[in-house]
């Protein structure tokens, strides 16, 4: 009978674990580099989004904490849109000191109001007016208008937002001699703005930043966006002016006719 060489069995363990090992290395290393190849897609499609608008800007809220306003102008910003109100009963609490301090940096400002969709026009304009007075900026007034609690596609009343939309414009612009621009998603701006405002400028929720129309004033694209004040890197909406530095201050010197 042949005789049987046979390795010991702690051999074979051992052999068994290494395997374990490299495989579980080979693993680690396919997630790694897919990990950091993911990364590197979204940089460079974050990079796409922003590349060629020079003119940057961010929108605010007491959410953002208190802000170096200086150190944001530094940091490459051209412009701020600080919240004012929302209906016709809520203040943001940093905007009177946002606005104050603003005021010490040459950066391009704005005021944005919340639109209610259920609340009248009167109502939110008397309010805006009571609350900010004559501290609008050197930007267009800003209405934000964006499906909130229960009020979806379904649950919408868009003829009633329309014309309460239409409204507040026509009474801000009035009251303020300055045009408006409409914050908004592109859904919201075919369905409720453009049908009955025909001119006002647009400010859209969009990372299809490329080849708008001239009616697109600003557009927000990211949630995200990173910028350095108080000595630290910030998450901020991110805003960029659909324009060059030229067409900017034109916006800029009519705000301050």
């Amino acid at each position: 009978m042949a005789q049987q060489h046979l390795k010991p069995v702690y051999a074979r363990t051992r052999g068994a674990r290494w395997r374990h090992r490299l495989s579980l290395v080979l693993i680690l290393a396919v997630i790694a580099l897919l990990g950091w190849g993911g990364l590197q897609w979204l940089h460079m499609r974050r990079t796409a989004v922003v590349r060629g608008f020079n003119v940057r800007g961010v929108a605010v809220s007491q959410n953002d904490g208190y802000l170096d306003f200086d150190g944001l102008q530094k940091d490459g910003l051209k412009f701020v849109y600080l919240k004012a109100t929302q209906g016709a009963s809520y203040t943001d609490d940093n905007f009177s000191s946002n606005y104050s301090r603003v005021l010490g940096t040459s950066l391009g400002v704005g005021v944005y109001h919340v639109f209610s969709f259920s609340t009248s026009a009167q109502a939110q304009a008397a309010y805006f007016e009571k609350t900010v007075n004559d501290n609008i900026g050197n930007l267009p007034i800003a209405i934000q208008v964006q499906y909130y609690g229960n009020y979806t596609a379904d649950t919408l009343d868009v003829a009633r937002a329309q014309k309460q939309l239409r409204a507040l414009v026509l009474r801000l612009t009035t009251q303020y001699n300055r045009s408006c621009v409409i914050w908004t998603t592109p859904t919201l701006a075919k369905k409720v703005v453009k049908p009955v405002i025909k001119k006002t400028p647009l400010w859209l929720d969009t990372t299809n930043t490329h080849h708008r129309a001239n009616r697109v004033m600003f557009m927000h694209y990211s949630n995200r966006a990173l910028y350095r004040q108080n000595g630290t890197s910030q998450e901020f909406t991110g805003l960029i002016f659909n324009g060059d530095e030229t067409a900017f201050q034109k916006v800029i010197a009519k705000g301050l006719q």
